[in-house]
Order: structure tokens, then sequence, then C-alpha cells
């Protein structure tokens, strides 16, 4: 019986001492995994491009280059922030996140955001990895205005105007108006509504509208459209050209048509070249404009003097020396 209970004491001292054993070992191999390096990240590229262009909104991509250095990432994301530059304002953010590697290798993360299209913005890019900023830079995007909205990107243009007389009566004047459309664009155009009016350059005054369809025009190709004006004649105009894809307007152009070449058209306070008849300043009489003539220079001769004053004095010298003789 006393050999049976030494056995069984040794057998559970064995037994305690390798379950003893066994935990110091997984302790420290949890111990080895907590301390393992984290991953460095740098910026080294950012590339901003246009998505979409609205009137009033601009939704622009923004491409990060990171360097993914040696490491284990944890959760690793980019932040970016636009801020107003003008009022220093945040304006929108958004995060992406940052695609896993094995470490030395560059990666990109992209994310897109809308921002004013009015608007000038710095924007801040941030790199978080296990919650600790790990890098940060910036890029500034401005003119953002100069953009065309996508609504009234339409690659058609007026290249030109052209007027002619087709008739007059009781005071008026019908114009024929040939407008000249480019379409700078490889695909045909789509068909769009033209308004053409005459406004008086003087007073302002709309003299004449009138509505036109420009049609598809082909690619890269120049399309004349036609459109009748009826105005009183004797005046100055400007012809405005508008085109309307839709309800929107796309853009307008104007020419000044001269019915009245001796008045000024107030355009912007520029003023305009005027085509003189100079027939009509020819005298009817057929005499010449007199003209300034100047005669030469000539020596001046002198002239015979005429007894005078000089003379008297000498008769009157004369007599006194004869008196004066007498007396002595």
């Amino acid at each position: 019986m006393k050999s049976e209970n030494v056995l069984a004491t040794i057998v559970a001292v064995i037994l305690v001492v390798s379950l003893a054993i066994v935990l110091i070992n997984s302790d420290s191999l949890v111990k080895e995994s907590i301390y393992k390096p984290s991953a460095s990240f740098s910026i080294r590229e950012v590339d901003v491009k246009p998505v979409e262009v609205t009137s009033s909104l601009v939704q622009v991509n923004v491409t990060t280059f990171i360097y993914h250095g040696e490491g284990e990432a944890n959760n690793a994301s980019m932040l970016i922030r636009a801020i107003n530059s003008n009022t220093g304002l945040l304006e929108t953010e958004v995060s992406a996140p940052i695609p896993e590697s094995d470490g030395d290798k560059t990666v990109t993360a992209s994310a897109n955001l809308k921002v004013d299209r009015n608007g000038n913005y710095d924007l801040k890019i941030l790199l978080y990895d296990n919650g600790t900023i790990r890098d940060s830079g910036s890029v500034r995007i401005s003119g953002l205005n100069a953009l065309t909205p996508a609504i009234k990107n339409i690659g058609v243009a007026v290249n030109n105007i052209d007027f002619v007389v087709t008739g007059t009566s009781a005071g008026r004047a019908t114009i024929r108006s040939d407008i000249y459309l480019d379409n700078k664009e490889a695909s045909p155009s789509g068909n769009m509504n033209m308004i053409v009016k005459a406004r008086q350059a003087d007073s302002n005054l709309l003299a004449d509208k009138r509505s036109s369809e420009t049609g598809v025009i082909a690619g890269e190709a120049t399309a004349v459209r036609s459109v009748q004006l009826d105005m009183p004649d004797s005046y100055n105009y400007m012809i405005v050209v508008e085109l309307w894809n839709g309800d929107v307007l796309v853009n307008t152009w104007e020419k000044a048509l001269m019915l009245a070449p001796t008045k000024m058209v107030p355009k912007e306070s520029v003023e305009k070249n005027m085509n003189i008849e100079v027939s009509k300043f020819v005298r009817e009489d057929g005499a010449p404009v007199p003209t300034m003539t100047i005669a030469p220079s000539y020596a001046v001769t002198p002239k015979m003097q005429q007894p005078g004053f000089e003379a008297i004095a000498a008769i009157v010298a004369l007599i006194t020396v004869i008196a004066l003789r007498r007396r002595s």
C-alpha cells in the first residue's frame, strides 16, 4: 500500500510540473507576439483629378501613393480633410482603408470627396495605423470654377454670324442671320434649342426674337443655321445667340448689326470704328476749300523820306545863325 501511495504522489508531481511548463511556454509565446514592431507609412505622391462637375459642386478623386515599410499594420487607414483656403474652416472629410501589404512596398489608397466649385481648398492627408498618425501631408486645389459643368460641356460654339438684308418696307428691315456653329468634339452633337434676339443698342429694347434648333452636327464639322429677324431700320442692334440644353442656358454670343453706322454702339464702353463717306464733304459749287498761303520773305528797301519835322528844324537853325551874324 505504501508503495502505491508513493507512486501516485510521483505521478501527481510529474503532472503538475508538466502543466506548469506548458503554461510558462504559452505565456512566453503570447508576450512574443505582443511586442512585434509596428508598421511605418510615408506619403510619396498625391494625384487629384475631377470626377464629376456640376454648376455648384466638383467631385474630385484623391489617390495617395504610400510607402509601407517593415512591420505589421493594424487597421491602417487614410483620412482626407478639405480645408477652405480663405476661411480655414473644414468643409468635408472622407476616409479610406490602406491596403494590406507584407511591408517594404508602395501601395495606393484613393477616395472621392465633393467640394464647392467656387472655392479653393487645402487637402490635408493623414495616415493612421492602430489609432496613431504615422505620416501627414497636404495638397492645394484652386480654380475649380474654370472647370466646365458636364451639362454645359456640349462642344458646340458659335464661330461667326453673317447678316443679309432680305427686304425693307415701311421703315422696317428684314435681316437674315447666318449663324456658323462649330462642333469641336469627335462625335456628333445633340440637337439643342437656339434663341436669336435683336436688341436695340441704345435702349436695350428687344426688337425681335426667334427660336430655332441647331440640329445634329457631325463631329469636327461646321453647320450654318439661318434665322430671319424683323426690326425697325435706322438703328443699331446687338444680335444675341443663346444655346439651350433642355432647361439650362449653355452659352451666349453676340455681334453688332450696324443699320445706323454714324452712331455709337454702347457695348462695354468700347468705341466702334465708323465708316465715313468722304464724298459727302465735297462742296456743291466745286470750289476748293480756302487755304492759307504764306508769302516768301524778301529784303525791305527803304523808301524816300518826305520833308517833315527834320527839314523845319534845319530852316530854324539857319535863320538863327543869320540873326546872330547881323548882331555882331
